[in-house]
C-alpha cells in the first residue's frame, strides 16, 4: 500500500499554487508592536480592475490576507494580526472568489443618505438630504453633510443631529467659526448669526467589498452673502472590525472663490463632535448622565480643554450601557497635535488647529486633514489605543518588489 505523507503533500500542494506569477510583490515589515486590525493602503503602480478578489500571500509561510483593489487604483490590504519586528515578502495574487467575511462592512444607499453596516448592525449614517430641526425651530438650522446617528457595537446613537440648547451643533461635522472673508466675518458654524452655513452638494462615489465599505462625497461652505467659499470632499472608509467599529474620515477643502479665507485664532471650530442627548443636560426630556472624556496626554474632562491631542476618548453611558468614540488625528494634521476645544458642560469637543493662531486658506489652496474613529463598547481599551496610535505613527513599511 502507498503511504502518504500528508505534511509533505500539503508543502507541494502549496508550492503548486504559489508557482503562478504573481500580479506584484511587496515586502512588509512590522517595526513595533505586534498589529492587530489594521487597514493597510499602497499606491499601486499598475492599474488592476477594482474587486475583492485578492490576497496578498506571505511566500514563505503561505499565510494570506484579503485584499481588495479600489476603484481608485489603490489596495487595500487588512492585516488582523501580524508579530512585533517581523518582516516577509508577499505575493499579490489574484482568487477564483471574492475573499468575504461576515465582517465585510456593506453599503445601502438611500434618498436620505448613506447606511454603512457591518454584520446586519448599523456602523453610521452620513446625511445628503436636507434634515431639519424639530418643529418651532428656524429652518436656518437645517443641514445635511453631517454623520447622524453614529452607533455603538451594540446599536446605542452616540451622537445628537440637533441638540437641545446647541441646535446649530450636528453629530460629527466640519466647520470653522471665526473667519474674515472679503473684509467681513463669516461664521460657517453658528447658523443662527446668518453669515455661513455647511451643506452637502453630492454623492460622488460609494463602493464595497471585503475589507472596506467606503463613499466619497462633496459639501460646500458657503457664506450666505458671497457663495461658495469652500469645496469639501470627503472620504470615509469603514474597515472588517465588528467587537469594535473603525473607519477613517478624509477631508480636504479647496478654497473655489477668488478671495483668501482667514481661519482666525479663536477657542474652538474644526472636526467636531456632538454626544449623546442623554449626556446634554439642557434637554431636560433625554438627559441622564454626564460623558466623560481622557485625551493623549492623560487629561480629562474640561481640564482637557485647549491642551494638545493626538486621540480624544468621549464615552459615557447610553441606554443603559456605556459606549463611546476614540478619534485619532493623523500625524500629518495640519499643527499636530492638534489643540482641542472640550466644553466645560455640554457634551461636544473639536479639534480647533486655530486656538493658538489663525491661518489662512488661499484661493485655489487645499486643506487637508485626517481622523481614524474608533467606536467602542465600553471604556475605551488601552491597547487598542496602542495598537492605533502606532500604526498611525508606524505604519508597515512597504517596498514594491515587482509590478
Amino acid at each position: 500500500m502507498l503511504k502518504i505523507n500528508l505534511p509533505v503533500l500539503l508543502v507541494a500542494i502549496l508550492a503548486m499554487a504559489c508557482t503562478s506569477s504573481p500580479i506584484a510583490r511587496f515586502s512588509l515589515e512590522n517595526r513595533g508592536v505586534e498589529r492587530k486590525n489594521s487597514p493597510l493602503l499602497i499606491n499601486l503602480e499598475k492599474t488592476l480592475p477594482a474587486g475583492s478578489n485578492y490576497e496578498l500571500v506571505n511566500e514563505a509561510t503561505g499565510r494570506a490576507f484579503p485584499a481588495q483593489v479600489l476603484e481608485s487604483g489603490q489596495l487595500l490590504v487588512f492585516i488582523d494580526s501580524m508579530g512585533a519586528e517581523t518582516a516577509a515578502n508577499y505575493a499579490l495574487r489574484q482568487t477564483d472568489d471574492e475573499m468575504k467575511s461576515q465582517q465585510a462592512p456593506s453599503i445601502n444607499v438611500t434618498g436620505e443618505g448613506v447606511e454603512i453596516s457591518i454584520a446586519g448592525s448599523p456602523v453610521l449614517f452620513y446625511q445628503t438630504a436636507t434634515a431639519y430641526p424639530e418643529e418651532g425651530l428656524p429652518d436656518y438650522y437645517k443641514r445635511s453633510g453631517m454623520i447622524h446617528p453614529l452607533y455603538s457595537p451594540e446599536g446605542q446613537v452616540l451622537t445628537d443631529a440637533f441638540p437641545a440648547g446647541h441646535t446649530h451643533q450636528h453629530a460629527v461635522f466640519n466647520a470653522w467659526v471665526n473667519t474674515r472673508f472679503k473684509g467681513e466675518k463669516v461664521d460657517f458654524w453658528n447658523q443662527h448669526q446668518e453669515t455661513g452655513t455647511v451643506e452637502h452638494v453630492e454623492l460622488n462615489h460609494v463602493e464595497s467589498g471585503s475589507n472596506t465599505a467606503l463613499f466619497e462625497s462633496i459639501l460646500s461652505h458657503i457664506s450666505l452673502k458671497d457663495g461658495e467659499v469652500l469645496e469639501e470632499k470627503w472620504r470615509v472608509m469603514v474597515y472588517p472590525v465588528s467587537d469594535y467599529y473603525l473607519f477613517d474620515l478624509y477631508s480636504e477643502q479647496t478654497n473655489t472663490s477668488s478671495d483668501t479665507l482667514h481661519i482666525l485664532e479663536y477657542h474652538y471650530g474644526g472636526m467636531g463632535f456632538r454626544g449623546s442627548q442623554e449626556w446634554n443636560e439642557v434637554d431636560t426630556l433625554n438627559y441622564t448622565n454626564s460623558w466623560n472624556i481622557l485625551t493623549s496626554e492623560g487629561f480629562t474632562n474640561e481640564n482637557a480643554n485647549h491642551t494638545d491631542a493626538a486621540w480624544v476618548a468621549a464615552y459615557g453611558e447610553v441606554e443603559g450601557k456605556t459606549a463611546g468614540s476614540t478619534i485619532f488625528g493623523f500625524p500629518d494634521n495640519f499643527r499636530y497635535p492638534q489643540p482641542i476645544r472640550v466644553h466645560p458642560t455640554m457634551p461636544y469637543w473639536v479639534y480647533a488647529p486655530m486656538v493658538n493662531e489663525g491661518f489662512y486658506i488661499a484661493p485655489g489652496e487645499k486643506f487637508k486633514s485626517s481622523f481614524r474613529y474608533y467606536v467602542h463598547q465600553g471604556e475605551p481599551d488601552e491597547k487598542v489605543i496602542e495598537s492605533i496610535a502606532n500604526d498611525l505613527k508606524n505604519p508597515i513599511l512597504v517596498n514594491i518588489l515587482d509590478q
